[in-house]
């Protein structure tokens, strides 16, 4: 007989962590529809009965129907003449049968009396060009859409086609659309029946958030959580749009140096990782259990205060970290926060990572500098202007951008704020599902934050000049940011 340990075990599931957020843009059109429905009409609870009793009492005089229900005479004409308004019932020589319309109205299985009347419906809906299945049309700050990617549509003839299909689509999620319009009704209460008129109004582009998450039970590992679209409207009608998006995940690769990239933190850190409890990614379940609890997650000697951290910027664990915990270590000296972003396509472009990003950006008051990869070319350059700089259009979501070049590991992510707290995540490929893993840690320990703050500071000394600044804030030249740069690194110029 098992323990009560062991069936505590067996019942007690672990929950699945959320490692990152993702964001896509799809295609999207906004039609307005003009259609009808059959609306349930109500009628009293003496109609009813009396139709039905005319139902099974064929050619029934109105005083029979008054000496069942015990009315006086005056109570029966009442009764009559809302019988025959109803439409349901003729009367001929003093006698009432059913007529047509009232025999369809009698169900054949409950003898139920169903009365419906023809409603007019004039409404818009926006539907996905993918699984034509409705959508909200949610605006975006245009500075945030920008990086976000969009979906191609793996059926483009059926998209040119959509407004022909509309009326098909709408009649198909007519219950989901009586829902988003706050129907509280019976579902068969009111009743598709034609869309009459449909015209495109705009097409946008609709954005849709998958959560990354690692699961801790059998099978282990990545798997994106598809379940808010398939469990939205009817059974599989987000099907073809979650296969479309879970294609885009897959094709999602971390750099493939992560080992250079583990080698070169120990280096400079102290083997912190390590000593922790990471040595490779063998450890990744247990040290998935210990990040977040809150306990085990902490950092121990001589590394404390600090936390382990699994996932990226986007995901709950380091987002906490980053934001919460940041927070608690107080404002320490006026400086920027450092960014060495990894080298890889996924970064930076979810509403989720630009969330945190401005969040952070408004707790320091000194603002945040990205480091830009490899940018000091011309074309690089305005890459990292077009995606993440200012416009006419657009807002920076970083205060300065100062292009660099360097040889750091394409996998390593650094965030640095000098003499205060440093955070690095190593991008790692999770064996299962072959996602981006980001494992890594952050910490106030002043020992690695000054390494890896001089770390960040020879990356960023690979700047020739002011004329490597790719934007700066707007109350700033170019010759001011870099000095800021320059000071709060410690890094000294002839």
């Amino acid at each position: 007989m098992p323990s009560s340990a062991d069936t505590t075990s067996q019942t007690t599931s672990l929950s699945p962590i959320e490692v990152d957020e993702v964001s896509f843009l799809v295609r999207a059109q906004k039609f307005r529809i003009s259609a009808t429905a059959m609306k349930r009409s109500a009628i009293s609870l003496a109609t009813e009965y009396a139709i039905r009793l005319i139902h099974l009492v064929p050619d029934i005089g109105p005083e029979a129907i008054g000496d069942y229900f015990g009315f006086e005479e005056v109570e029966t004409r009442v009764l009559l003449q809302d019988i025959l308004e109803t439409g349901l019932v003729l009367e001929n020589s003093g006698r009432l049968t059913l007529s047509a319309r009232g025999y369809e109205a009698i169900s054949p299985v409950s003898e139920e009396l169903e009365i419906f009347a023809r409603e007019e419906i004039r409404t818009s809906q926006s539907f996905d060009l993918i699984a034509l299945a409705p959508v909200d049309e949610v605006s975006l700050d245009p500075s945030i859409a920008r990086r976000i990617a969009e979906i191609g549509i793996p059926d483009r003839e059926r998209a040119a086609n959509a407004a022909s299909q509309v009326g098909r689509a709408f009649e198909d999620h007519f219950l989901e659309w009586r829902q988003r319009n706050g129907a509280r009704s019976r579902a068969d209460d009111l009743m598709f029946e034609a869309a009459d008129d449909i015209q495109q109004i705009k097409v946008f582009a609709a954005p849709f958030h998958i959560s990354i998450q690692y699961h801790q039970e059998d099978p282990v590992g990545l798997e994106p959580d598809f379940r808010p679209l398939q469990t939205k409207g009817r059974a599989g009608s987000r099907k073809p749009l979650i296969e479309a998006l879970s294609a885009r995940i897959s094709s999602m690769r971390a750099p493939p140096d992560a080992d250079t990239a583990f080698r070169w933190l120990r280096e400079i850190d102290g083997d912190l990782l390590s000593r922790s409890g990471f040595n490779e990614m063998s450890d990744v379940r247990p040290w998935m259990a210990r990040c977040q609890d809150d306990t085990g997650r902490r950092l121990a000697h001589p590394f404390d205060p600090g936390l382990r951290l699994a996932g990226s910027i986007s995901g709950k664990i380091t987002r906490s970290a980053l934001i919460d915990w940041t927070k608690l270590q107080g404002q320490g000296d006026p400086t920027p926060v450092f960014w060495i972003p990894p080298d890889a396509d996924y970064w930076g472009r979810s509403l989720a990572f630009a969330t945190v990003v401005r969040e952070l950006n408004a707790q320091e008051s000194d603002g945040i500098v990205l480091l830009a990869r490899n940018s000091l070319g011309t074309r690089e350059a305005s890459w990292w202007r077009r995606s993440f700089g200012r416009s006419e259009k657009h807002n920076s979501l970083f205060d300065r951008c100062l292009g660099v070049s360097g040889d750091l590991p394409k996998s390593l992510e650094i965030v640095v704020k000098p003499n205060s707290w440093a955070l690095a995540l190593v991008h790692t490929t999770e064996t299962r599902s072959s996602l981006p893993l980001p494992i890594g840690y952050i910490t106030a320990d002043d020992v690695v934050v000054q390494a890896l703050t001089r770390a960040v500071a020879d990356v960023a000394s690979t700047a020739p000049s002011s004329k490597a600044i790719i934007w700066a804030r707007q109350d700033e030249t170019h010759d001011a940011a870099l000095s800021t740069i320059d000071t709060a690194l410690g890094i000294e110029t002839v």
